[in-house]
């Protein structure tokens, strides 16, 4: 899509529909003087007659005559709530109602009210018209119309920084591309996205974005000793691979920020087999891998001076004659021997290997590991809030703000030191589960284990968010994207930090 970025003037609005957006409240000022000359008096009588209109995505429309303006034919009104509601997740959802306007009026003119600073925020906006376009029926053989078409040329209007909003529409647009790319990657049924599938992607975001790429085989990962994540695989006819993608922007001294995404691409349980109910969820136990993948793609073609490693281990989780069963004990690449419990608390031990290696020796200074981990954070905190640990406080911190610019909900969980009583083994250094009560918080205490204690380290559980059932305006049933933009945007922080 063509974007342009002017300022705000009736006059030399260029497109066929112009869209503004209202708050709630009824304080509309000059702005509607003027759009009410353009309708001929009939939006202040509408304004009369509701005067409650602004409620959030509330829309209305008004045909503008050619004697009224050359360019605009449609007047778009749409409410964007309470002003001090208005975060980056509602931007998104203005920006999928904008996105999926009708395709026979492919032109369209956005203005939202200073009030919005939307200099500050307009990536979110961006992202949320990218992805209110996007289809995720590529697998239909009979493709049915699509009423709402995409719009091909759009003006962004404003009465902010023009740069600032320029910047922001550029940045937006190229994560929005590979947000899309990791939506139809995590879309695919596990036949088609085995671990093999999965290299070749991070293969070609490698060769693409002229990235140093590293690929261990099964065979390798067993001989490096990496037990924990070799167990996995046993059950499956997949082989087992470790990805690690480097962009080196910063130099030899800067710091290394590492994302390490959990890649289960089929996940039945194991031996710990689940139920067969929703299992075809399981294709989506990768989504960590796909968006650590995508992040480290924009990363590139942003070249911040920062230096980036997407760590990502690929597997399936079956059960078969080979596979590990409960009770088994496997030593893991820190040396550190776990006892499993439950197999199907798989992807804490993929990561504990790769978490270790990037430590160990990749010498990360930061490290976000990404992961459908748990059930018990979509229970703790329902389908819209990615779950977030770690330490110290201050790393979280900027994780956190990171997820605010992009527009990606978090909540912070504890890591208190009761949680390592649960995971106590009489046998091991330590179990896989820590039993029903706080779920997530020991599934992260898990990981915990095999991170430094001076690491800057946030573990993200996006179980809750890696997928909807339920569409909104900005997202089709299937796979998020989540957290790509919130790992693009902290490495853009990073690499401007002083620190």
């Amino acid at each position: 899509m063509n974007i342009r970025v002017g300022k705000f003037d009736l006059n030399n609005v260029k497109s066929e529909t112009l869209v503004v957006g209202l708050f709630s409240g009824g304080k509309y000022g000059e702005l509607i003087n003027s759009l009410d000359r353009l309708t001929d008096g009939s939006l202040k009588r509408f304004l009369n007659k509701n005067l409650k209109f602004g409620k959030f995505l509330e829309t209305s429309h008004f045909h503008i005559s050619s004697k009224n303006h050359k360019n605009i034919e449609k007047l778009i009104l749409i409410g964007m709530g309470e002003e001090k509601k208005l975060d980056n997740e509602r931007l998104r959802n203005l920006g999928g109602v904008i996105g999926k306007q009708n395709a026979e009026v492919p032109s369209i003119a956005v203005y939202l009210p200073k009030e919005t600073k939307l200099e500050d925020r307009v990536e979110s906006l961006i992202l949320g018209i990218d992805s209110g376009t996007f289809d995720p029926g590529h697998r239909k053989t009979e493709k049915v119309k699509n009423e709402k078409g995409k719009v091909e040329s759009m003006e962004i209007l404003t009465d902010g920084d023009l740069k600032k909003v320029a910047d922001g529409v550029k940045l937006g647009q190229i994560i929005a591309q590979s947000v899309h790319k990791v939506r139809e990657v995590v879309n695919l049924p596990a036949n088609d996205a085995t671990p093999e599938f999965m290299v070749s992607f991070a293969k070609k975001i490698a060769k693409d974005n002229n990235l140093q790429i590293t690929v261990f085989s099964e065979q390798e990962v067993n001989k490096m000793g990496m037990g924990s994540m070799a167990s996995v695989a046993k059950g499956s006819e997949e082989d087992l691979y470790f990805t690690i993608l480097k962009y080196n922007g910063g130099g030899p001294k800067a710091k290394t920020l590492a994302l390490v995404g959990k890649g289960i691409t089929f996940d039945s349980g194991g031996i710990s087999i689940k139920p067969s109910e929703s299992m075809e969820w399981m294709k989506m136990d990768m989504a960590g891998a796909a968006a650590v993948l995508g992040a480290i793609e924009v990363i590139a073609k942003l070249k911040p001076k920062i230096n980036v490693i997407a760590a990502t281990p690929l597997t399936e989780n079956l059960p078969s004659g080979k596979a590990t069963k409960p009770g088994d004990i496997v030593k893991s690449y820190s040396g550190k021997t776990i006892e499993i419990i439950n197999t199907d608390a798989e992807g804490r031990l993929v990561l504990a290997d790769a978490l270790t290696y990037v430590q160990k020796d990749l010498k990360a200074d930061y490290i976000v590991d990404v992961a459908t981990l748990t059930g018990a954070s979509l229970i703790a905190l329902g389908n819209f809030v990615t779950a977030i640990m770690g330490k110290p406080q201050e790393f979280v911190n900027q994780v956190m703000n990171a997820a605010e610019n992009a527009g990606e909900r978090m909540w912070q969980l504890p890591l208190f030191d009761e949680y390592r009583e649960q995971l106590k083994s009489y046998i091991a250094d330590i179990q896989n589960v820590g039993g029903r009560p706080a779920g997530t918080e020991t599934a992260g205490k898990f990981l915990e284990e095999f991170v430094k204690e001076d690491s800057n380290w946030v573990h993200l559980d996006i179980a809750p968010t890696a997928w909807v059932e339920s569409e909104k305006p900005y997202l089709a049933k299937g796979a998020t994207g989540v957290p790509l933009a919130t790992l693009v945007n902290l490495a853009l922080n990073l690499a401007q930090s002083k620190k």
